[in-house]
């Protein structure tokens, strides 16, 4: 009985190994340059204290970002490229990487410290007094104030991979 229910399983397991997939990639070129690089752009300070002003200044870095990002690449792959005496084929592969682990980038991070895409929100501050000899001690209380918090600056990474003869 349990023979029985299980052939159809195998027969679909077979059909499966020897059927050719439809999501199959095209080969890899024998030759392949790949560099990594990153670009930082400033973000403009100078905007209203916000979480909209502020992420549309985020986003212009951003914009800016990319394009700067792929043209470093793509000298760092003409360098690897003349090292290995090959010369550069035409563009595969653009792949944008995170710049640090969970996306964060800087004391703030680019996609706010308040929660994705909010830059404005309650910061506290942890309130300190001095003892008799004068040393800091945390009294276990702290003060809370409205903020904003604007990233100092966007960083964009890519991988680029280029064909190669």
């Amino acid at each position: 009985m349990a023979l029985r229910r299980s052939v159809p399983f195998i027969a679909a397991l077979a059909a499966l190994a020897v059927a050719p997939t439809a999501l199959a990639q095209a080969p890899a070129p024998a030759k392949s340059v790949t560099a990594i690089a990153t670009a930082r752009v400033i973000v403009d300070q100078d905007v209203e204290k916000n979480s909209e002003a502020i992420g549309k200044a985020v986003s212009a870095a951003r914009v800016k970002a990319g394009p700067l990002a792929v043209a470093a690449a793509r000298e760092e792959a003409g360098r690897l490229a003349l090292a290995s005496r090959l010369t550069l084929g035409e563009l595969l592969v653009v792949a944008e990487q995170s710049p640090a682990p969970f996306g964060f980038y800087g004391p703030f991070g680019d996609e706010g410290t308040f929660g994705p895409g909010k830059y404005c929100g309650t910061i506290r501050t942890r309130i300190f007094t001095r003892n008799a000899e004068g040393r800091r001690r945390a009294t276990g209380r702290s003060r809370s104030r409205f903020g904003c918090r604007i990233p100092r600056e966007v960083a964009q990474t890519v991988s680029v991979t280029f064909a190669a003869t």
